[in-house]
């Protein structure tokens, strides 16, 4: 299932996302939830063994 969100972010960051999926061919929605899965994967993966 899929959940719409909003946030809010300073303009730069906005310009700088606007630049990055330019640059790839993505909308701001697909550069954005691939930035977020990287994110999670990565946080996950650096992870220790309790």
């Amino acid at each position: 299932m899929r959940k719409v969100i909003s946030v809010r972010l300073r303009e730069d960051i906005v310009k700088e996302i606007d630049s990055k999926c330019k640059e790839m061919g993505l909308n701001r929605t697909e550069f954005i939830k691939k930035a977020l899965e990287f994110y999670i994967d990565n946080k996950n993966n650096g992870k220790k063994a309790n």
